[in-house]
């Protein structure tokens, strides 16, 4: 799915690592003899299971031997490893909803396989995102945010000075919006303006702006005062922490 293909390819730069995405594994084959070395390979499995061995085979022929791999699925995981023939250091795992059980989960995969992961990565200007604990450190302030709000957050960040549709917010926050219809998505931005600072008036460096009939859009302007963000009490209800990619 596009939304975990993000995820996933974000995560992998935001730990220091370069992704090679492909959307088919017949994309994969013609690089097998040029193909860089690679730590990991992540394969979301395919829907129907007269295709899951070819696409397994095919992965792991392109990739040296003892390469670790992360299998996501949308079936229970607990039935894959036997039909995969798992090798040692591989993992199954629930198709995550969100980027925090992506990032999360994948670091914990990098830690068990020691693959060096970076912590630079999710930081633009004096923001800081903090996946673990789903908030963002900003002048020594850790604010915590919803995990729709930090969804959309890592959005508009990940896509500066663009402009992303309303129907594009909806198909990326998928799994942790908490209803279909309504105002959430005007809700959610506007908590956003006023946790992490990103206001609109004239003279801020970040403004998160309403694009009439467009969306919505986070800019920067260099050399610009920056709005104070707003920490929300500490009562504000939060998601029951699990474990990670646990989807």
């Amino acid at each position: 799915m596009l939304r975990s293909r993000e995820h996933l390819r974000r995560a992998i730069r935001a730990l220091g690592h370069a992704p090679l995405v492909f959307n088919d594994i017949e994309e994969l084959l013609p690089l097998r003899e040029g193909l860089p070395r690679c730590a990991a390979v992540c394969l979301g499995l395919p829907h129907y299971p007269a295709d899951l061995q070819a696409w397994v085979r095919a992965a792991r022929n392109v990739v040296t031997s003892g390469v670790p791999m992360l299998f996501l699925t949308r079936e229970n995981p607990l039935k894959a490893p036997g039909s995969l023939r798992c090798a040692e250091g591989d993992l199954v795992l629930a198709a995550p909803t969100c980027f925090a059980d992506v990032h999360n989960g994948l670091q914990a995969f990098f830690t068990q396989h020691a693959i060096p992961c970076g912590s630079t990565g999710l930081a633009w200007g004096g923001y800081r995102f903090v996946p673990s604990r789903e908030s963002v450190v900003f002048d020594d302030i850790e604010i915590h945010l919803r995990p729709l709000d930090f969804e959309l957050a890592l959005e508009f960040f990940h896509n500066t000075n663009r402009v992303l549709s309303r129907d594009w917010l909806r198909s990326m926050a998928a799994g942790v919006v908490p209803e279909a219809g309504g105002r959430w998505l005007d809700a959610s931005v506007a908590r956003l303006r006023t946790q992490l600072g990103l206001a609109t008036f004239e003279g801020c460096e970040w403004q998160l702006s309403s694009i009439r009939y467009g969306g919505f859009k986070l800019s920067r302007t260099h050399g610009r005062k920056t709005a104070q963000p707003v920490a929300m009490p500490e009562s504000m209800p939060q998601r029951e922490p699990y474990s990670a990619l646990s989807g």
